[in-house]
């Protein structure tokens, strides 16, 4: 007798597991709350690792590849531009956890504290916004060539002998004495400067407005040189910002650009980005890279 067996039952569909999200700890620039212990307990469900700074970008790049649901970074804005440097034009979103001193990306983001951030991580929505290069190198808030480049160098090299702020106030005494111009050429005009700034988006004109934005998605460069072929040049400039009237000032050029070139007349220059400084060979090429750089944010408030 034939019999005739019913078509056997399809498998049910392959479900590809989901991939925590990440949070990697710098124990340099944390403060104490951003211990993995603590940042555990905010973040459940995700895997909390430290890193050194020079491991940093490696362990981006895997949890880029390995298809992680966010990245969050709890440092300061150096460990978060090297983060983005990775992620950027990319899909795997960046979650900025305010853990260094001023967190200046994080609170244009509108995440001002660690509860915010675990907030965004839990309900957030994920947005892209615009990042600077120069060079091919990311930064996120801003990059500059002169004299705020040279006071990081001198902070730096005090580091060890005396606390932050100390050696932040020596360094730029330093600067205000023996401080050197820069001879710069911006899209073939030449100047005399005490620096180059060029920032991620808008910035303001006062003291305070210099270290925020209100957009980060205007797909603007915002270049400002600080011109040194005046007298009492430093002295004018620092009232102009105290005042709010840095934009009005004769002795700042200000521009908004998508793309900008700076040259100088030697082989390599310092160059400022988000608080760290590296070495770059000129022509310098600044670009504004649009809505490159995925961003997990909490959610819209009512």
């Amino acid at each position: 007798m034939l019999v005739t067996l019913g078509a056997a039952p399809a498998p049910p569909p392959a479900t590809v597991p989901a991939v925590p999200g990440l949070v990697i700890v710098n124990p340099s620039s944390g403060k104490d709350e951003t211990s993995p212990d603590e940042l555990s307990a905010l973040f459940p469900g995700a895997d909390v690792t430290e890193s050194r700074p020079d491991h940093v970008e490696d362990q981006i790049a895997e949890a880029r590849d390995e298809g992680r649901d966010w990245v969050g970074v709890a440092g300061g804005d150096g460990t978060i531009r090297s983060a983005a440097e990775v992620l950027a034009g990319g899909d795997v979103p960046l979650l900025a956890i305010p853990g260094g001193t001023l967190n200046h990306f994080a609170r244009s983001l509108g995440i001002d504290d660690l509860e915010v951030a675990a907030e965004a991580a839990r309900t957030g929505v994920v947005e892209r916004v615009d990042v600077g290069a120069v060079n091919g190198r990311i930064f996120v808030n801003n990059s500059s060539v002169g004299l705020y480049a040279q006071l990081v160098l001198g902070r730096e090299a005090r580091s060890g002998r005396l606390p932050k702020r100390l050696a932040d106030v020596a360094a730029a005494w330093e600067q205000l004495r023996r401080g050197h111009r820069v001879l710069v050429t911006i899209d073939g005009e030449p100047f005399r400067a005490w620096m180059v700034f060029v920032g991620n988006g808008r910035y303001g004109t006062g003291i305070r407005d210099l270290a925020s934005r209100d957009d980060l998605e205007d797909h603007v460069l915002d270049a400002r040189v600080v011109r040194g072929d005046r007298r009492f040049a430093r002295l004018r400039v620092a009232g102009s910002l105290l005042v709010g009237g840095l934009d009005r000032s004769q002795l700042v050029d200000c521009q908004e650009r998508s793309q900008l070139d700076v040259n100088l007349n030697r082989s390599t220059v310092e160059v400022a980005l988000d608080g760290e400084v590296i070495t770059l060979e000129p022509p310098l090429h600044y670009e504004s890279r649009a809505a490159a750089l995925p961003v997990l944010v909490p959610p819209p408030r009512a």
